[in-house]
């Protein structure tokens, strides 16, 4: 005779709306030369044939450089998604929208590129990369 046994107790975690398809030109908000970005990537995404991969608040994405120093242009970055336009749901029920799409670049490790981050940052983010959160100016 078989038994289930219980999986404890879950932790809640919030799903984002994610609102950054792949092709997506977003700003840099920080200070590592950059100053746009476009997402050609998102690590972990797995959607359905042929749909453009998104992403949301606090994922990870491989971009490339668009505009910024001539020696970061055409090449292929990580970068971690801090703000975006798309309205997005909190657990707490509030709804949260910022007035543009940002990322920062960060090296493999997960430590941002940059030493200071301009402008307000999700608090989503603060939770997975403790890293990132350090440099931000605003957390909201």
């Amino acid at each position: 005779m078989s038994r289930k046994v219980g999986r404890g107790i879950r932790k809640f975690v919030p799903r984002i709306a994610r609102g950054l398809p792949v092709g997506a030109k977003i700003t840099c908000a920080d200070n590592s030369g950059a100053k746009e970005l476009q997402i050609i990537g998102v690590m972990g995404y797995q959607g359905r044939l042929r749909r453009l991969a998104k992403a949301g608040i606090g994922d990870t994405v491989s971009v490339a450089v668009t505009k910024g120093k001539q020696e970061l242009r055409k090449q292929v970055f990580i970068a971690i998604i801090v703000r975006q336009r798309k309205i997005f749901r909190r657990p707490d029920g509030t709804w949260m929208q910022f007035e543009d799409n940002a990322a920062v670049l960060v090296k493999p490790g997960g430590e941002p590129q940059g030493s200071e981050l301009r402008g307000p940052m999700a608090r989503e983010v603060t939770l997975k990369y403790p890293r990132v959160a350090a440099i931000a100016s605003k957390i909201v």
